[in-house]
């Protein structure tokens, strides 16, 4: 017999474990590239920085108008609260060539891969709502203090602003997870609660914390599945206790006071929330 009938199959090589992520770690060096290299536009609410050539000005001040509508609506939305780090600052967002996640700094400052510029799906106004509706720097929170935090409704909100938003100011936001929009949200995440997660994310909604997975690189199984059910989650109240009272809920994070806050003004547990919540998208 020849050795090849007694090789044995090749074993699968087994999955890397997952690593962390940090997709703020490089900030800077985009930064200053852009500001050092970049080509820019300012407008009446926004500021613009893109890689050198990568659009033309035309391109670039259309984008300039465009994004001034979208954060002047996110802001009449919003409205103004003591509690805000970011209030009439300009919003600067800086485009870079980088691949990494699309993130807030709560500095008035939005990063934003330029692959998400290119394909549509940059979400400009999720993440301006993010730094209008800080109350401490997002930028200086680690991810093992985020994941203590309720992050339905902080991605959840920031997701509900900026689909509004963008609807009243007659341009489209970015839709990077596919959910739809705001008519579209409740099926989407209904679809994908009967998924094989659905259980563990939905378990999320109205609760602290969140997948852990989310601050890991195997962000993608969990994330299209989160942030849909966030949005739906976050559009259930805002029906039922009002946006402004949504809104006002921020300034109690990281405090424990939010779900207490929800229970108070809806009259009813948490849990009840999450049941008439569920039967309404399903």
């Amino acid at each position: 017999m020849s050795a090849a009938v007694h090789a044995q199959p090749a074993r699968p090589a087994a999955k890397p474990p997952p690593q962390a992520l940090n997709w703020a770690a490089d900030d800077g060096t985009r930064v200053a590239n852009l500001e050092t290299r970049g080509d820019h536009s300012e407008g009446t609410h926004v500021v613009v920085w893109v890689p050198a050539g990568s659009m033309s000005g035309a391109e670039r001040q259309a984008l300039v108008e465009r994004l001034d509508r979208g954060v002047r609506a996110l802001r009449e939305l919003i409205g103004t609260h003591e509690w805000q780090i970011v209030r009439d600052q300009k919003i600067t967002y800086y485009v870079s060539a980088d691949q990494f996640i699309s993130h807030a700094t709560g500095r008035a400052a939005v990063l934003i891969p330029l692959a998400r510029l290119q394909d549509g799906r940059a979400p400009f106004l999720h993440e301006a709502g993010h730094e209008l509706l800080a109350r401490a720097s997002i930028g200086s929170v680690s991810p093992q203090r985020r994941i203590q935090n309720p992050l339905w409704l902080m991605e959840g909100l920031a997701d509900y602003v900026g689909q509004t938003a963008a609807a009243q100011a007659g341009m489209v936001e970015g839709d990077v997870f596919a959910v739809g929009g705001l008519g579209g949200v409740d099926r989407t995440c209904a679809t994908r609660l009967g998924g094989p997660i659905g259980e563990d994310i939905s378990r999320f909604m109205g609760a602290p914390g969140g997948p852990p997975a989310l601050f890991t690189t195997d962000r993608q199984t969990v994330a299209p599945t989160f942030y849909a059910c966030a949005f739906s989650f976050t559009k259930f109240l805002v029906g039922r206790i009002g946006l402004q009272e949504t809104i006002a809920l921020m300034p109690l994070i990281p405090a424990d006071g939010v779900h207490a806050r929800i229970e108070s003004l809806a009259t009813k547990p948490m849990s009840a929330i999450r049941a008439e919540w569920l039967a309404a998208i399903k």
